[in-house]
């Protein structure tokens, strides 16, 4: 197997192209690396052209002074006492007045570069945020004169405000009220570098510093801004921020430049995907993108903004849905490595979490514990599932065995527990959505005990707990919510649906569950005319028909989150995505997106990896490489003229390899070397005897095929599909309407 991709050329067809300006935080450009980051777009009201900075870590800490921030801590809130907080905005103003320009988010390279024409002449700029360091970098170029004599432009720097986003987008309400404001930060200059501290309530503060290196005889300079979070420390950001700028403004902005590049080659290399819709190919290639902004191995779980911040009235992580389908994309893209971000939370907080969740809405800590499960299934990693996360999953089954009780026929029901937002967070006994966690929960813990040869005596105990389960509670139209509850009115989560994807405790291989899931799955969709549904109950119903088999359907939902679905949630330009009508990002919806994408052509639940399961007929073509599967293996296939071509798979760990691929009556090994022993179990399905490290290059019959993948050329769609576009720049600002704040 080969690939044949000219990797500069096939993402530049991907990039972010802006005709007209960005002209506020839902049409910007952005760039990151996982912990800090901005996002850049004009204010035509100032004249400026505005840096937003952002990073992951900048929240408070009200009830956890000793620590950098107070998730976990018992009674916390993400609205008030750890909410993420507003760094500022890096303003840069020309001499004359901005008129219009364009803008590129180079992927490949991942910078931003951008041309302000203004009345004057223009200003050029280059901006990323190098992978190695703390700090984003702006360099600047200038054409504009008054007269014959070069104009000047400078940089400013706007402190955001340092309250609760919560407070200051719902100040009213009642849970806010004796909320203190953190004091006004302190600006200094110590030679050519200025630094704002910000303080804390509770203790430490954060800092940024930028520095502005002009060249001498030339309209061209470089702004370093480092950001540093030393909390709970005093007194120490300030001199972490200076010394950023001080380190990297001693090299080279080529050599700065040239290890950021490595890192994000590196990382787009990992996995490769190509269909032929350009538009939603451009789409799942900017997620990639995404998830490499805003998650690094040794930085925090990502929230509802990434590193690129704005004012919303949901200024953190979400449980109940939002958290989860962020990092669904890691796995399977082959980017587990970033992806150990949450783990690391859940690692770092686990007791305390699970105590907070206790009680009705344990479910959703239990459904985080799924993508912990997750990670190291796509690794092949039984032994780490064993130490890592059976014993955390023995302590969530402990939980829920506090919310069960027997009835009068001996079986096991939960007590009423929540589903996620229908009717305003009422409880209901035996919801669907907890039942499923539990089925996953115990059947997770017998296979993981066996696998490790652990908790033998619990294992018996599991089995019978599954077994003395009541049924999931249904009615004419599919799944209700819970046994006292049908689904009778619009709703966009669908926790209900968990049984079948992501969790698979229905098996649609089951003629049964099958017609359970596509009842209960249609009627979700269709009650109120689907006026209830937004962006990710668009994401959830592409996957959920991708589990099943229907690629059409699959793909329908798909075009219609990407391509404007209504006034419940928005995706803009830049594909971000918010709610209340353009208010509150949410970072998680995109990024499931890109999960549906890739579920089209590879899915590993049941036992079987499944080669192109799920794909929809306008795809006659389509081609990926190492793609991640359950079980820790990479998988790669081309499909031309609609049927499959060629398979290979490598494995990683060693663990047995069975091949569910449509369409194939046998399979014929086309690699050299070592044979390896193929098995048909039934109709296009195969197990492969792939020892750890071995690789395997697989066609349906012994004819000569040339195992390469290449992008697809031709297709539908419209490439740099994003990005706005001439005429089409936000007709309002729809930012929070908030007060400018006084700082000084």
């Amino acid at each position: 197997m080969k690939t044949d991709i000219d990797w500069p050329a096939f993402m530049k067809g991907q990039d972010m192209v802006w005709e007209e300006l960005p002209l506020q935080w839902n049409e910007g450009a952005f760039c990151g690396n996982g912990q800090l980051g901005m996002m850049i777009y004009v204010n035509k009201k100032e004249n400026t052209i505005v840096f937003h900075q952002g990073r992951l870590d900048v929240t408070d800490h009200r009830l956890a002074p000793d620590r950098k921030s107070s998730i976990g801590a018992l009674g916390a809130s993400v609205m008030y006492d750890f909410p993420r907080l507003d760094i500022g905005r890096m303003r840069l103003h020309p001499a004359g007045k901005i008129i219009s320009g364009t803008m590129r988010q180079d992927l490949w390279n991942a910078e931003i570069s951008g041309e302000i024409i203004t009345d004057l002449g223009t200003i050029s700029f280059t901006a990323f945020t190098p992978h190695d360091r703390m700090m984003n970098i702006v360099d600047v170029v200038s054409t504009e004169k008054k007269g014959a004599a070069p104009a000047g432009w400078r940089w400013d720097f706007f402190p955001g405000n340092p309250a609760s986003p919560r407070i200051q987008t719902k100040p009213d309400q009642k849970k806010g009220k004796g909320y203190i404001t953190n004091p006004k930060p302190k600006i200094d200059k110590t030679g050519d570098i200025t630094v704002c501290v910000q303080s804390l309530i509770a203790g430490g503060d954060y800092a940024t510093a930028w520095s502005e290196k002009r060249q001498r005889g030339s309209q061209r300079s470089i702004l370093y801004t480092a950001i540093a979070n030393e909390v709970p420390a005093s007194g120490l950001s300030a001199r972490v921020a200076t010394r950023t700028i001080l380190n990297a403004s001693a090299l080279s902005l080529n050599n700065l430049r040239a290890r950021h590049q490595n890192w994000w080659h590196h990382y787009y290399q990992q996995s490769f995907l190509t269909i032929p819709d350009a538009d939603i190919q451009s789409f799942y290639w900017i997620q990639l993108y995404k998830m490499g902004v805003s998650a690094r191995e040794d930085g925090p779980a990502v929230d509802l903004f990434g590193p690129v911040f704005r004012i919303s009235q949901w200024p953190g992580i979400w449980w109940n849905l939002n958290l989860q389908l962020t990092y669904w994309p890691f796995y399977e893209s082959n980017h587990l490595d970033i992806a150990k971000s949450l783990l690391n939370l859940i690692d770092d907080q686990f007791d305390s979490l699970l105590e907070n969740f206790r009680g009705p809405k344990l479910g959703d800590f239990a459904w985080a514990m799924h993508n912990y499960w997750l990670q190291y299934r796509y690794a092949g990693d039984w032994k780490l599932i064993g130490e890592k996360w059976v014993p955390k999953a023995v302590k969530v089954l402990a939980a829920y065995e506090a919310m069960m009780q027997r009835n009068a026929d001996g079986k096991i029901e939960l007590l009423p527990m929540g589903s996620p937002e229908f009717k305003s967070f009422t409880e209901f006994p035996n919801t669907n959505y907890n039942l499923a966690i539990l089925h996953w929960l115990l059947n997770s813990l017998v296979t993981s005990s066996e696998k490790s040869h652990i908790h033998s005596d619990d294992i018996i105990k599991w089995k019978q707990m599954l077994a003395d389960l009541v049924p999931y509670p249904v009615d004419e139209n599919g799944l209700m919510i819970g046994s006292n509850q049908p689904f009778d009115l619009g709703h966009r989560h669908y926790s209900h649906l968990l049984a079948l994807y992501p969790l698979f405790q229905l098996n649609p291989d089951s003629a049964a569950s099958r017609n359970l899931a596509e009842k209960s799955l249609k009627h979700w969709l269709s009650m109120d005319q689907g006026k209830m549904l937004n962006g990710f109950s668009y994401t959830g119903a592409a996957s959920l028909y991708a589990a099943l088999g229907e690629g059409n359907a699959s793909l329908q939902y798909l075009d219609t989150f990407i391509h404007g679905h209504g006034e419940n949630g928005l995706l803009f330009p830049n594909t971000m995505y918010t709610e209340s009508k353009g208010k509150n990002p949410t970072l998680e919806t995109p990024l499931s997106a890109a999960a549906s994408i890739m579920e089209l052509l590879l899915q590993s639940w049941g036992h079987y990896i499944r080669i192109f399961p799920a794909v929809p007929d306008r795809w006659q073509e389509a081609s990926f490489y190492h793609l991640r599967a359950r079980g820790g293996f990479l998988v790669s296939a081309v499909r031309r003229q609609g049927k499959t071509q060629w398979v290979s798979v490598k494995s990683l760990s060693g663990e047995t390899c069975q091949l569910k691929i449509p369409g194939w009556d046998g399979v014929v090994q086309i690699s050299q070397g070592k044979q390896i022993p193929i098995v048909k179990i039934g109709k296009g399905e195969f197990r492969i005897d792939l020892k750890a490290g071995e690789e395997g290059v697989f066609s349906q019959d012994d004819k000569q095929v040339y195992a390469v993948v290449r992008p697809i050329r031709e297709g539908v769609g419209i490439a740099n599909y994003f990005g706005v576009k001439k005429g089409q720049q936000l007709p309002k600002d729809l930012s929070w309407p908030l007060p400018e704040y006084d700082w000084k």
